[in-house]
């Protein structure tokens, strides 16, 4: 049966932790899908709309979209890479940064809500299990970190 495979699972969690993300970002006035870009921008600071397109695996043209959404909304600045005038270099604003800031305690909120019913060491067994399975799995996810064996 489909309830005996980890992807159901997974699909049940990952629902979860959208609807609860949609409800904490609508006081942030950011989206779902601006939350992944600000947490890309923030921790790659002058980093390239193309550089987001491959790291999030976004179409260029709704990224785009969204890039110019997140301007109008004052989260980020898009200036002229100065070396390459045709390319542009996206930065947080002020009003990205906390917004970033607060956006990062969703996942470690979301974690203790939902997790909270493991002992540590349980928590800290599943961890490593699933970074096990995505080192694996995703070669991006792998390269962004190393650190995990």
């Amino acid at each position: 049966m489909f309830t005996e495979s980890f992807a159901f699972y997974i699909s049940v969690l990952r629902k979860d932790f959208t609807a609860y993300c949609n409800e904490k970002l609508a006081q942030q006035g950011i989206t779902n899908g601006q939350l992944y870009i600000m947490l890309y921008v923030g921790k790659h600071p002058s980093c390239s709309p193309k550089q987001i397109s491959l790291a999030l695996h976004l179409d260029a043209g709704q990224l785009n979209r969204t890039l110019c959404k997140m301007v109008e909304n004052g989260l980020i600045v898009q200036t002229k890479n100065q070396s390459d005038k045709r390319a542009s270099i996206v930065c947080l604003s002020k009003k990205g940064e906390e917004v970033f800031a607060a956006s990062r305690n969703l996942f470690l909120e979301w974690d203790k809500e939902v997790f909270g019913v493991l002992e540590n060491q349980e928590r800290q067994m599943l961890k490593k299990l699933i970074q096990k399975a995505l080192l694996k799995k995703n070669t991006d996810w792998r390269e962004n970190n190393e650190q995990v064996k």
